[in-house]
């Protein structure tokens, strides 16, 4: 283990006196390939050395993507990054065909109530409780303080509905690297996932609400709110017959397995794109079909719909590593320190305010459904992590409130950082305490290293 460790260490010294030293002398840019290496690399090493300690691998990943990146060391700037996005967008693809294939209808059916309680019970304490914090201190923030009252509810509920977000993706991650399996795991899964089509639509109808408000000029969009649901209905829709595409192509074509979910990953983002600008340019229509839901129902119906669910895991699960450790290390290297400072302080208050309310909200909807004590105590564990849902809804709230979603951004990223840090720790010491993982002792880690890099 020492030689290994050792090994990994002088690997990431030589790319740092390469990355550090050798590029700034060309004066150019440094290269994405180079960057995606040194990530690569680097993440693997942190996330081996956390792993030995009993932590997370993906939180290694994020660490080292945060330590090296434009706001600490800056062995390479953002446009290096951006430039990563493409990737990025693939490796997301990639963790929705996961996090479909995870889901067992079979086992959905067994845990309905208990899913139904926890999406219902958790959403509404965490975004009432979120809400009414936010509210309570609004005079105190500089941004709200001379807005009357309505209006300050109103931006309140906007801090309220992104706690209520999750994120899939780490999810997906931690699971796959513990090997986890059980009605926890299923449970925080299949909650994990169907919030997210819950919280796209909640979202749509708040937002039209809270512009009515806001904006005194405003009217409730009511064809706005149809349109999102359209694109929802049609993301499951195309997910299923792509799930049968893919079905047939294992099963006639026998090509190689992930070169299908690669391809088919770069299929859906394109044609998503593509698809949303032609009706915006040609017929002023904005419907924007969202590839993660897509791909995620592709994967439902190849794990219900085939007799091909185990296969198709186990292949995901063989090329899942450098996906993982590419996804995860862009998100830390993504992170900027600038905006966490200006938010950091109220961010952390919403940090504790939000997970003092999961904790209520899944401990009582768990022991309303008749759930056993063991997972209902736990299950606010698994429901900490944010990422990809919770920043695009950001992203739509700085659009749609140009003078007040800065502010609103800086605090929830500060809010979303740290939820992203101690999530997948929080995680993996539940599905401990549960006893649903299966994680390799130390010194078979070694034996698998050379799988692994």
């Amino acid at each position: 283990m020492i030689t290994r460790i050792t090994s990994l260490l002088f690997v990431l010294a030589s790319m740092s006196i390469v990355v550090h030293f050798s590029l700034p002398a060309l004066a150019g840019p440094v290269p994405s390939t180079l960057t995606l290496g040194f990530l690569l690399l680097s993440a693997y090493g942190f996330g081996f050395l956390l792993e030995l300690i009993g932590l997370p691998r993906i939180t290694g990943y994020i660490l080292a993507g945060l330590f090296f990146g434009p706001s600490f060391l800056a062995f390479f700037d953002q446009a290096s990054v951006g430039s990563l996005s493409f990737i990025n967008s693939l490796a997301l693809a990639f963790i929705a065909f996961c996090a479909g294939g995870e889901l067992r209808l079979s086992e959905i059916q067994k845990q309905l109530k208990s899913i139904v309680y926890l999406i219902v019970g958790s959403s509404l304490v965490v975004f009432l409780g979120v809400t009414f914090f936010v509210f309570l201190v609004s005079t105190k923030i500089a941004f709200m303080a001379d807005y009357p009252l309505f209006v300050r509810l109103a931006i309140s509920s906007l801090f309220g509905i992104i706690a209520v977000a999750r994120s899939p993706s780490s999810t997906i991650a931690i699971i796959s690297e513990t090997k986890a399996k059980g009605p926890y795991t299923s449970l925080v899964l299949s909650v994990t996932v169907a919030k997210d089509v819950v919280i796209i639509a909640a979202f749509a109808v708040l937002v039209s609400v809270c512009q009515l408000v806001i904006k005194t000029t405003g009217n409730f969009n009511i064809v706005f709110v149809l349109l999102l649901l359209l694109e929802i209905i049609m993301a499951f829709i195309l997910g299923f017959f792509l799930g049968k595409g893919i079905v047939f192509l294992i099963e006639k074509v026998g090509v190689e397995f992930p070169i299908i979910i690669v391809g088919m990953g770069f299929f859906v983002i394109k044609f998503s794109h593509y698809f949303g600008h032609y009706l915006q340019s040609a017929h002023d229509i904005s419907i924007n079909l969202e590839p993660l839901l897509i791909c995620m129902a592709a994967g439902y119906t190849v794990q219900n719909y085939s007799k091909h669910g185990k296969t198709f895991l186990a292949r995901l699960d063989r090329v899942s590593l450098p996906i993982y450790i590419a996804f995860f290390a862009i998100a830390g290297a993504s992170i900027d320190i600038e905006v966490l400072k200006t938010g950091w302080m109220l961010g952390l208050l919403v940090v504790f305010v939000r997970t003092g309310t999961l904790y209520i909200g899944c401990y009582y909807s768990g022991k309303w459904a008749g759930d056993k004590k063991l997972i209902y105590k736990n299950s606010w564990m698994g429901f900490i992590t944010q990422a990809g849902v919770s920043l695009g809804l950001l992203t739509e709230i700085a659009r749609r409130f140009p003078e007040i979603g800065v502010p609103i951004q800086s605090i929830l990223i500060a809010a979303i950082t740290v939820n992203q840090i101690i999530g997948p720790i929080l995680f993996k010491i539940a599905l401990n305490k549960v006893g649903e993982t299966n994680i390799k002792k130390p010194k078979d880690l070694e034996k698998g290293c050379t799988t692994m890099v």
